[in-house]
Order: C-alpha cells, then structure tokens, then sequence
C-alpha cells in the first residue's frame, strides 16, 4: 500500500495498493522489479487467518498452487510464483488490468442495459470455456489426468480487460478453500451458493460437467440480468437439486429459442444430458454466434468497456475513444434510441437481436440435435441420402407454401413497441411479454383490450379489434414524476447529554437517509453490508448516483435481504431513469418491509396513476 509516497515490502514485491479481502485472503496490488527500471504490475493474495494456522488447509493451498502454476493460457490468469513471507502464505498473479465482470453487470445495470446483448454475452462464455476446458485436461508428469475441476466459476472469478481479453482466476482456490475446519465451510459458500452444481449440493464427487453447469449459470445471468434460482440458501439449493430452474424465456421473452436451449442442456440436473466437456459447450456457442450473429463486432466487448468505465479509464491516464457507432448501438440497448425503420426486421431494437443475421431462422445448432453436440452428424452418410433428404425437404416446404394447412385457424402478427422499450404487455388483462414483441391475433370479430405498464410511466390501454388488426401499435409512454424525498431526523431538544449538556438524537422512527430501526438492527448485525449501505447513501446524497448504486449491490451481495439496500437502488433507477431497475428494487423492498417507513415511497412509484 502507498502511505506518504512510501509502499510497504513484502519479500520481493512491493505492496502499492489494498484491491480487497474476503474470508480467506488480502489482495493486493504491487509490483515485482525484474531489474533496474524494468518492473511489471501483479497481484498478490495473503492467506488469512484462521487458515493460514490449519494444517490441513496449508497442505492444500501449496499443492493447488503447484497445480494453478502448471495451468498456461490465455484465458486463465497465470500464477508465477507462491510461497511464505514473514510468516504468510502468499500467491503472485498476474495482473488484469480491467474489472472482474460482476462489476461489468452491475455497472451496465446502472447504465440502462438489463443483460448484455446475446452475442456478447456468447463470445463472453466462448473465452470462459476454452480456459475451463485447458484446467480439465491437464495431465501431470506422468501423463496421468489431473481431473481439476473449478468448483466456483462464478462472475466473481472472471476478469474483463480493458482491453478485452476474458480470464478465469482462483483456479484451484476453491478446493482448498473447502479444505478448512467445517466451522469456515459456511462462510466459504456464502455469496457461491447460486452458482452451484446440482452435484455440490449434494457433497458428490465433480468432474469437468459440474464446471460446465456452472458456466451455464453464468451465460444465464449474462442474458438475462437474473439467475436460475434466486432467494436464501436453503430454498434456492433445494431448487438446484430438484432441476426446478425458471427458463430464460420467463425474463426475456425475445431471446433466441436455440440459444435458450442451449443453455438449458448445460443446466440438465443430471450431468449425463449436459454437454460432455467445456470444449463441447464451446463448440455449439461457436456456432450459435456463425449462424446468428456472424456480423457482430468482435470489438463491441473493448468499447463497452469503455464506455462502462470511462471515468476510471480518465483517472488513470488513458481516455478512451469510443467509435460514434458503438455511441448509436448503445442507445438501442438501453432503449434511448428511436425504434428501428420497418424495412429492417433484424436490426430490432432488443437487445438481444444481433447486427445481422446472414443464416436462417430454421437452423438449430448440431449441438442440440441427437447425441453428443460434438458428434459429427454426417459421418459415414452416403452422399446419395443427403440428397434424397434435402430433396424431400424441398417438396415438403414447397408443398406447405401452395398448399397450407386450412386447418390452421388465420391469424394476424401484431408487432408491439413502446418507448422505452421493455414495458409489459397484457392482452385482456394477461401478461404476454415486454416490449418490444409481436402477438399472433387471430382472425374474427371479437375485441381484445391491449395494455402496456412500465413503472415509472403512465399506464397506456387501446381496443383491438380481430376484424382490423394492425401491423403496428408504437407508443410513446409518458413519465410519472419521481417519489418524494425522505423525512428528516428527528431530535429531541429537551433530552440533554449530562456531559455536554448539548440536546440528544433520540433513535427516531427513521433518519435523514430514511433508515428505519429495522436497518439500524441488521446493520449491527452485518457490519460489512452496513459499511456498503452507508457509502452508498453517501454517495447518493452527493449526487453520484451510479458510484452509489455500486455500493447497495455489494451491500446486497453481503446481504440479500437487506431491504433498505434494495431501497437504495430503486432510488438509484429514479435518480438515473433506470425505470426497470427501480421497479425491481422497489418490489423487493415491499417484499420484506411491506410496512417500512419507505413503503409509501415504494407503493406510489409502483402504483400512482393506475386509474386515468
């Protein structure tokens, strides 16, 4: 760490500055001089206390050192060196100069962009699987498998340069991590335990599938802002061990029915229907993206993070240039650009739609049809029965296109598009998706009420009519004005301290950041989440929303139900016009404080105006 302009030793390196610590390590910033006016930038991880004193778990940290530093790729982070220094255990790593990308979802969060557009998302994973698939088929000197498996491939353990390079870190760690007394168990899974393994909830032997489970859990939350399973430990471990995961499409109706499918088969509960390695899993991303998006900038992932982090990249010396078109595509993603021409179908503006699609609707990846995705499907088939195939295909389509099924009732596609984009839309008072999305109507001559509902915005409703349906319904939405701010505290003139005779705050209902006794009880309880919480209601109060609302998602990374956190973000998304994000956190609020002193707050956000 730098104090004075002086940094502090540590055997060979030297310590400029404290990255961060969990329960079982300090992670440091230093930097290592090779020779005079040669150094490099590495990071290095200081055992804690009380596992630096077990036996036990010292025995596995330096045997899965000795492993991590055998592992040589560019999507692994490289451990060059490990060791005991004044009496601590250490690891030397290289350094990434980027963010881990639990910082790039929780920041693109706060910038408008519930998940990441499909594509990117896909190249992502790609990265993620072929450092996963190198750790799994390592072999020792004897040429004998090592069988390392990750254990805690989670948005924690990958890092994002800024220059776009993906690479997996703590390889190894989580074995040893598991390696300590049982009472440190707890305190290992907290905060990974969304991210398990059918498999590790029942304390099985894993191999490389309960990685590419994991993984799966990973492109989940890249695509759709959420994961598979979400609420307290025991109820969300009993839904992993069960397969009672909610599908993709119950957040984004939009996305890709193949790509929906196959992250399904990665998240099979039993691991012989999941893809046989991460490099099968690779495989089929790989073609999804040919067949989808083989258009798709393989840039976008350097320019978001610029523009994710473009005021950290000022700091540090090094503003970015964003190209102008990224600018344009970014307002598409988050639904602050205009909608799209009529003539341009595949440039809709989900976020889940690619720049261009050049291949069929109709193809399914070869991974998802019969046996294993990397099966070779046209191996040992004449070429005489491929043709009689295509050509009975050929007649069939034919056929269906002068000769459709009359009985098939007729129908009318009815596209739907509001701005912003992602409002609900109810169809005679049932929810049928979010905005943008297309309805199938049939022909008649009944009338459907057609409603759209964004929290934030004033309700909208119109009559569609079976007999006249249109091709179009966009609608503009209009704003409802933001929540009132919170009380002031409270004080009590007449109660004096004996000391100073100056007057005394009595615990008041609620406070100047509206915290009420319930947030004063789990803050001593978790000093940690309160910490996060009070940085973020100070970083609000002085108008850095975004900073702040980086702090409630580490307070709610520490603790999930702290209410008042969730609070804190929904007004983050007022302060920011992240109307989706406010809605969320307002929800959860009333979830767990349905009579907390902000409740009023929530409940005129989420409901003023219902009623023209």
């Amino acid at each position: 760490m730098t104090t004075g302009g002086h940094t502090t030793r540590f055997g060979k390196y030297e310590l400029l500055e404290r990255l961060g610590a969990g329960g079982m390590a300090v992670v440091h910033r230093a930097r290592f001089t090779v020779a005079e006016g040669v150094s490099r930038s590495v990071v290095i991880k200081r055992v804690r206390d009380p596992y630096a004193q077990d036996p036990a778990f010292v025995r596995m940290f330096l045997n899965e050192a000795r492993i991590s530093m055998g592992l040589s790729h560019g999507n692994i982070v490289q451990v060059f060196d490990f060791g005991q220094e004044e009496g601590e255990y250490f690891l030397a790593m290289e350094w990434v100069d980027g963010q881990p990308l639990s910082k790039v979802l929780k920041r693109s969060k706060l910038k408008g962009m519930a998940h990441l557009p499909a594509p990117l998302a896909v190249q992502l994973m790609v990265e993620v699987c072929k450092g996963l698939h190198h750790a799994h088929t390592r072999r020792d000197e004897q040429g004998r498998p090592l069988g390392l498996v990750h254990r805690d491939v989670s948005p924690d353990n990958v890092l994002v340069s800024y220059e776009a390079e993906v690479k997996l870190t703590d390889f190894g760690i989580a074995k040893a991590q598991l390696a300590g007394r049982p009472e440190t168990d707890a305190g290992v899974v907290r905060g990974k335990y969304l991210y398990l393994s059918p498999e590790q909830t029942r304390a099985e032997a894993l191999d490389a599938r309960s990685d590419v489970y994991t993984a799966g859990v990973v492109l989940y939350e890249l695509l759709t802002g959420r994961r598979p399973t979400e609420g307290d430990p025991g109820s969300v471990m009993e839904r992993i061990a069960t397969g009672d995961l909610t599908p993709t499409q119950a957040y984004v109706p939009d996305l890709d029915p193949s790509l929906g499918a196959l992250v399904s088969r990665a998240l099979a509960l039993r691991r012989e229907d999941r893809f046989t390695s991460a490099e099968d899993f690779q495989r089929a991303l790989a073609e999804w993206l040919a067949y989808r998006a083989p258009l798709f900038p393989a840039s976008t992932l350097r320019h978001l993070m610029a523009w994710l982090f473009e005021e950290e990249l000022k700091l540090a010396g090094q503003p970015p240039r964003i190209p102008a078109s990224f600018l344009r595509q970014v307002t598409v993603w988050t639904g602050e650009g205009s909608p799209v021409a009529e003539d341009e179908p595949e440039r809709a503006s989900s976020v889940h739609r690619a720049h261009a699609t050049a291949f069929p609707e109709e193809h399914v990846p070869g991974a998802l049809v019969g046996g294993s995705p990397a099966a070779d499907m046209g191996a040992g088939v004449p070429g005489w029965v491929w043709a009689a195939v295509i050509a009975a295909a050929v007649l069939f389509f034919v056929g269906r296109a002068v000769m459709p099924d009359v009985s098939e009732p007729r129908s009318r596609r009815l596209q739907v598009v509001s701005v912003p984009p992602g409002a609900e839309v109810r169809w005679d008072g049932k929810q049928v998706g979010m905005t943008p999305t297309a309805l199938n109507v049939a022909s008649g001559e009944d009338s459907h009420k057609l409603e759209l509902r964004f929290v934030g915005y004033q309700p909208w409703s119109t009559t569609v009519s079976q007999a006249a349906v249109p091709e179009r319904v966009q609608v503009t939405l209009e704003r409802l004005p933001p929540p009132p701010p919170p009380p002031e505290p409270v004080v009590d003139a007449r109660v004096k301290d004996p000391a100073t005779e100056a007057p005394v705050r009595k615990r008041p209902p609620v406070n100047a950041r509206g915290e009420s006794r319930e947030a004063w009880d789990w803050m001593s309880q978790s000093s940690e989440a309160g910490v996060a919480y009070t940085q973020g209601m100070e970083l609000l109060g002085a108008g850095s929303a975004l900073s702040a609302g980086e702090k409630f998602w580490k307070c709610l990374e520490l603790k999930e139900t702290a209410a008042e956190c969730h609070l804190g973000l929904g007004r983050v998304g007022v302060l920011t016009d992240r109307d989706a994000m406010a809605r969320e956190s307002y929800q959860r609020y009333l979830e767990l404080r349905p009579r907390g002193l902000a409740a009023s707050e929530a409940r005129k956000y989420l409901h003023a105006k219902t009623a023209r």
